[in-house]
């Protein structure tokens, strides 16, 4: 037995709602299939990433530029001429 579904609210650009419509019609699905077969295959691509690991990869990536950021403009790191980084002291 299937369950029944329950609406929920989202908000989203303008722009980007024209293009769902747009590949929408062109499936001929509607605006809210189109939306849920979407969020259904990234949700599935999303939990793939996390298997593999990829999740916290980014995070850790995400880290380590924010840092480097920080540094840079606190004056604590530095770019030499060849684009490396350099601690000021």
């Amino acid at each position: 037995m299937k369950k029944a579904s329950k609406q929920y609210t989202v908000q989203l650009d303008p722009d980007f709602v024209k293009k769902i419509d747009k590949m929408a019609k062109k499936l001929g699905l509607s605006r809210s299939m189109m939306m849920r077969n979407l969020m259904i295959s990234g949700y599935d691509d999303a939990k793939l990433l996390d298997d593999f690991g990829l999740f916290s990869a980014l995070k850790l990536g995400q880290k380590v530029m924010k840092k480097i950021k920080e540094g840079l403009v606190s004056g604590k790191l530095a770019l030499d001429k060849e684009g490396n980084l350099k601690l000021n002291e």
